[in-house]
């Protein structure tokens, strides 16, 4: 018995390790993020990873739902998340859909995982 729970022990650890979220992951998402902040011409002020635990089946449906309303033909594996504080552009004259030179906290971003390896940026906003 003894056996069995100490080769239970290992193979659930190894479990959680191979869905958690990667360093290269991580830094995709955050390259990603910055670039996107860039093109709408905010200035980032922080980005943070929402944690292990938001890879979780709830949030994995959630984008496979998403995905299906989007017409993707694949199905998300894993999910992370990642808030955002930042500034929105100054007002240039133009109509936007920001309160300019302001602001905004804890917008979240939402990245999918396809089995082949590849993320995807599905959702962001709050």
């Amino acid at each position: 018995m003894k056996k069995f729970l100490a080769t239970l022990i290992v193979l659930l650890t190894f479990s959680f390790q191979a869905e958690a979220i990667t360093c290269e992951d991580s830094t995709f998402a955050i390259e990603t993020i910055n670039q996107t902040l860039r093109e709408w011409k905010c200035t980032p002020l922080r980005i943070q990873y929402g944690g292990d635990e938001l890879n979780s089946a709830e949030n994995i449906a959630y984008m496979n739902e998403l995905a299906e309303g989007k017409g993707f033909e694949k199905n998300f594996s894993a999910c992370m998340v990642f808030y955002t504080d930042f500034i929105s552009p100054p007002d240039d004259g133009k109509i936007s859909a920001w309160n300019y030179d302001s602001e905004y906290k804890n917008y979240s971003w939402y990245f999918g995982f396809y089995e082949d390896g590849t993320w995807k940026l599905l959702t962001w906003g709050y």
